[in-house]
C-alpha cells in the first residue's frame, strides 16, 4: 500500500494536533496543581496557626481542670 503525499501530510497534521492537545492539557494541569498547591499551603498555614494558639490554651485548661478536680476531691474527703 503506497502512501500519497496527502496521506503523509494528514498524519503529520494529526500528530501535531495530538502533541498540541497533550501540551495544552499539561499546561492546564500545571495551573490546576499550582492553584491546589496554594490552597493547600494556605490551609496548612491556618492549621498551624490554630495549633499554635489552641495547644497552650488546652494545656492551661487541663491544668485548671486538674486543680479544680483535686480541690473538689479534697473537700469531699473532709465531709
Amino acid at each position: 500500500m503506497e502512501r500519497t503525499l496527502r496521506d503523509i501530510l494528514e498524519w503529520v497534521v494529526l500528530g501535531l494536533l495530538v502533541v498540541v492537545g497533550v501540551l495544552l492539557a499539561l499546561w492546564v494541569g500545571g495551573w490546576v496543581f499550582t492553584f491546589l498547591g496554594k490552597v493547600l499551603l494556605a490551609l496548612s498555614g491556618l492549621i498551624w496557626t490554630l495549633l499554635v494558639y489552641t495547644i497552650p490554651v488546652l494545656i492551661v485548661a487541663a491544668i485548671g481542670y486538674g486543680v479544680i478536680y483535686l480541690l473538689q476531691r479534697r473537700t469531699s474527703e473532709r465531709s
